[in-house]
């Protein structure tokens, strides 16, 4: 199994949020880039003080998702089914209104995953029963 059949099935697995702690993120982002061209999926990429946008139109930034909380703000009130993929969101996972509206997204009746992308994700204990974690690639010591 490759790895975009490994991270499409993450995708699929009933979980609302799925972190993903590995030492290369852009690698990774990469990996969802190209899986967003063969699927129906919408991909969606957030980075700190870039905001929100689709994979494959970075030029067109959705407004007012650069904060951590707005960004939430928009994937909780969104009517459709996205991928949303959260680059270095640690400092913002120690925010209780932010992982309060992360529980919102993972107990909502409109089915979204949230993808936390980090080289280490401190997950709150309150996140943890509606998370599918991974770890890939991890640096070898010495």
């Amino acid at each position: 199994m490759n790895y975009l059949d490994q991270l499409d099935q993450m995708l699929d697995a009933n979980f609302r949020i799925v972190s993903i702690e590995t030492y290369d993120p852009d690698r990774v982002t990469d990996l969802f880039t190209q899986l967003s061209r063969f699927s129906n999926k919408a991909f969606y990429m957030w980075e700190d003080k870039e905001g929100l946008h689709r994979i494959g139109a970075s030029h067109i930034k959705i407004p007012r998702t650069s904060p951590s909380k707005e960004v939430l703000n928009h994937i909780e009130g969104s009517k459709h089914f996205g991928v949303y993929i959260l680059r270095d969101f640690n400092d913002a996972l120690e925010d209780e209104k932010n992982i309060q509206y992360l529980m919102k997204i993972a107990s909502g009746d409109i089915n979204k995953v949230v993808v936390l992308l980090s080289d280490f994700i401190n997950l709150p204990k309150a996140l943890k029963p509606f998370t599918l974690r991974s770890k890939h690639q991890m640096r070898q010591a010495g």
